[in-house]
């Protein structure tokens, strides 16, 4: 397993969206998401990715800095990246609250 863990995680820097989706994805599948490893992923261009990172952070969502989370709500961001921020703030809120 922790062998697929690490292909995955080389994975996450492939130049195709669908790729770096899925492999988020298998690496929620595994358990074996590092915040660190996902956490640059919020700012990608790709909606689906962001979707899959945001869901990989939502159980740790307190170990996202606030600093970041409250920078991809800015406006010039993409629609998804402000949406996938508010998730992760309103997430992190509930467990320790910074919201």
């Amino acid at each position: 397993m922790r062998d697929d863990a690490d292909a995955l995680r080389a994975l996450l820097a492939h130049p195709a969206p669908r790729v770096r989706a899925c492999a988020v994805a298998g690496l929620r599948a595994l358990d074996a998401v590092r915040v660190d490893d996902v956490r640059p992923l919020l700012a990608d261009a790709s909606a689906a990715v962001v979707r899959q990172v945001t869901a990989a952070l939502l159980p740790s969502a307190d170990q996202v800095p606030l600093s970041l989370l409250r920078g991809l709500m800015a406006e010039d961001r993409p629609h998804h990246q402000r949406i996938a921020a508010t998730r992760l703030l309103r997430s992190a809120g509930g467990k320790s609250g910074i919201v």
